[in-house]
């Protein structure tokens, strides 16, 4: 031990006697001349990570974005390249193993002529399939696999021909791809929580099994675009053509490992509910063309007119089932039992999309600005589906039964949104600016449920007319009260208000939603010295949400209230040349709340006590505090060090909660802190290496997703 302490405490007396040299002695110019890192026009940089953690690696994976078993290869390549006088060649590249990040990247540009740009690049981003946990009976449910990561690839091309006093002429394509398995948020059911199941209002079933999701997405898009100024006058026309097919199926365990009796009951909760195990799986494929042009023409030196039109078809069809597999008791011991809510589900809908708008900027004096806009849209949706309900019936459930059904819809909406945007800066040190926007939305929504063609002529029809409307106000102020501080203000609001009102024979159907957000901004950033910065932030926003059933029997009712506050503090302080410092936290205050506290007792009945319901719908808390240390220093003309310690703590978790409901808020902490040094080893040669140490105490999972250990890297970037 005492071989590895004393060269710490050495280190430590390093940067110790680094600080106060730094605040005591002034450097030469020609020395900080001399201790700037080369800028390389070509380069390759070549690295290596290593992570030795201890715990859940999916979890760490998850969380820090990088692989546990580490990764090597090309980080970075950029070489440029004149090829002639008038032709350069740039191409970029990455390649790591481990996050699977790649990079292929070339263009080729010719003054006066045009360019090619085509690549192909390629990353990873990872999850973790951990699902809830129940802390009375400690359950701890997993997926088999946690290592779950979705990759996204895209490949494209880009020609470009701009000769001189011509039109530019712009052809893309590209092809994007996403594929690989990640958690959903839709949680199975289990049993297997240590309560008991007596058939009350407290059930015994907790929402904790995790499930996930195998993604196949591919996304295709040509466009070609001319782009050309004529007089006071520029304009830009695209013609494009987009195409999706994807492919999503969702498993979901509920009960998994139950199985119900045949006959009678049990205390075993193994034996409270049967299994069922789902996989719905989601398809779609779209084909969209359409084209979209937009103006710009300056009428004297004080107005600008801008317009803009697009129009847009889309054909889409769907596809997909939702088979359950349930493990069903017979007399003959326990079978598997299919069914199916939506089999061989097909259908597809055509959109047609019409959009419009321009706007006028006035500027009268130079100091003031005004833009007043003008945006319209006309939507046509029709679609159909139809599909077969698969039923199982009998005791026990076992008799199948298959229904043919077919369902359609009809959507016309129209949505005008007039804008104003004001800007003046007439006064000294003093900017003002305001915005404000009005959406209406108006549309007729024609549908019918899902019905059976064989036994009836149609479903149940409703005819509703739509509104919406939706306000968006900004008022600003930025101020430089001083050559050292200056303050900006920000207050702002937003409304939205949807409703849905039946006519004809669904007369008297009527929904609303209503929602208003307000809320401001606060900034400060104050320099007393030219070495010395503070930014100090603080954001409040609250709201409230309003939700009705049918009018008037069931009247608007508060059905949610929002508080957020955010308060940031960033220091930065340069005692010398020599050396830097950062210091930023953060301080958040959310929390969103439905029914609590004012749900009540609900009343008791003869088979059942009163019960106090407040303690189901709790409030849903998401505050926490993060911060991090940032700071470098010179060690000499060839060598830069450099240490940082991250931190976030999250407190929202009660597991006082868990006779009544699942204690869904977040309990975290996690803490990194990594020393990194950067040396030149000669001027076509720089080193990096950096040690990090993760630390991360997981409460929500029970500790289950805890992980710690070091991370090493290595990089040398090579002048090409």
């Amino acid at each position: 031990m005492k071989t590895l302490f004393f060269p710490i405490i050495r280190r430590a007396g390093l940067l110790s006697g680094a600080w106060l040299i730094c605040a005591g002695s002034p450097v030469r110019a020609d020395d900080t001349q001399s201790d700037a890192f080369p800028n390389f026009e070509s380069y390759i940089k070549v690295s290596g990570q290593a992570p030795v953690i201890t715990g859940n690696k999916d979890a760490f994976q998850n969380r820090t974005r990088q692989s546990a078993d580490g990764g090597a290869g090309i980080e970075d390549l950029h070489y440029a390249k004149d090829l002639t006088k008038a032709t350069t060649l740039v191409v970029d590249g990455k390649a790591l193993t481990g996050s699977e990040d790649y990079l292929a990247k070339i263009d080729v540009t010719k003054a006066n002529f045009g360019s090619v740009d085509f690549g192909y690049k390629r990353f990873r981003t990872f999850y973790d399939g951990v699902g809830g946990f129940f802390p009375l009976n400690s359950e701890w449910l997993p997926l088999t696999n946690q290592n779950l990561h979705i990759d996204r690839s895209k490949f494209w091309i880009e020609a470009n021909l701009a000769l001189p006093d011509a039109p530019v002429i712009t052809i893309r394509y590209t092809n994007e791809l996403r594929d690989g398995s990640k958690d959903s948020t839709i949680w199975g059911s289990t049993d297997l929580t240590g309560l008991t199941n007596t058939g009350t209002q407290v059930s015994d079933v907790r929402k904790i099994v995790p499930s996930y999701i195998n993604m196949d997405e591919h996304h295709e898009r040509l466009e070609a675009s001319v782009k050309h100024t004529i007089k006071t006058t520029s304009f830009e026309v695209t013609l494009f053509g987009d195409s999706t097919n994807n492919a999503d199926t969702r498993y979901v365990s509920l009960f998994p490992g139950e199985v119900k009796p045949l006959k009678g009951t049990s205390t075993n909760p193994l034996q409270w509910n049967n299994q069922v195990l789902e996989a719905e799986l989601d398809a779609m494929k779209t084909k969209t063309t359409g084209f979209n042009a937009v103006t710009e023409t300056a009428i004297g030196d004080k107005l600008t007119l801008r317009t803009g039109a697009q129009y847009s078809l889309v054909h889409s069809t769907i596809g997909g089932d939702r088979p359950l597999d349930t493990s069903t008791p017979t007399a003959a011991g326990t079978v598997p039992v299919i069914t199916d809510t939506y089999q061989g589900l097909a259908g597809g809908t055509r959109v047609k999309d019409f959009v419009g708008n321009t706007s006028l900027e006035y500027r009268p004096i130079p100091s003031l600005s005004a833009i007043a806009a003008w945006r319209i849209e006309d939507e046509f949706i029709s679609g159909a589906s139809s599909f077969n309900a698969l039923a199982a019936s009998g005791t026990p459930a076992t008799t199948i039964t298959s229904t043919p059904r077919v369902d359609w819809e009809h959507i016309h909406r129209n949505t005008e949104t007039p804008e104003l945007d004001l800007r003046y800066t007439g006064i000294r040190n003093l900017a003002l600016y305001g915005r404000i926007s009005a959406s209406n939305v108006n549309g007729m929504d024609r549908d019918t449920s899902a019905y059976n063609p064989l036994t009836a002529t149609g479903g149940t029809l409703a005819n509703n007319n739509d509104r919406e409307r939706h306000d968006d106000y900004t008022v600003g102020a930025n101020c430089l009260a001083s050559q050292w501080l200056t303050l900006r203000a920000e207050y702002f609001s937003k409304g939205h208000k949807d409703n849905s009102a039946g006519y004809g024979v669904n007369l008297g159907d009527y929904y609303l939603l209503d929602s208003q957000y307000t809320g401001y901004k606060l900034t400060a950033l104050a320099t007393p010295w030219a070495t010395l910065g503070f930014t100090t932030r603080f954001v409040s926003q609250q709201g409230k949400m309003k939700v009705t059933g049918f009018l008037p029997i069931y009247p608007a009712d508060n059905s949610g209230n929002t508080k957020n506050y955010m308060i940031g503090e960033t220091i930065n302080w340069t005692p010398c040349s020599q050396c830097y410092m950062q210091l930023d936290a953060n301080v958040v205050f959310n929390v969103i709340n439905t029914i609590y506290p004012t749900a009540g007792i609900t009343p008791a009945t003869s088979t059942l006590p009163a019960f106090n319901s407040n303690q189901i719908l709790q409030n849903s808390n998401n505050n926490y505090v993060s911060g991090s240390f940032l700071t470098g220093l010179v060690v000499d003309k060839e060598t830069d060090l450099q240490f940082q310690v991250d931190y976030y703590r999250a407190n929202d978790g009660d597991a006082n909660l868990y006779p009544l409901t699942v204690p869904y808020g977040v309990e975290v902490r996690d803490v990194s802190a990594t020393i990194g040094l950067k040396h030149k080893f000669t001027d076509r040669m720089v080193g990096e290496a950096k040690l990090g140490y993760f630390d991360s105490k997981n409460d929500t999972t029970g500790g289950f997703t805890n992980y710690h250990g070091p991370v090493a890297y290595v990089s040398v970037a090579y002048a090409l």
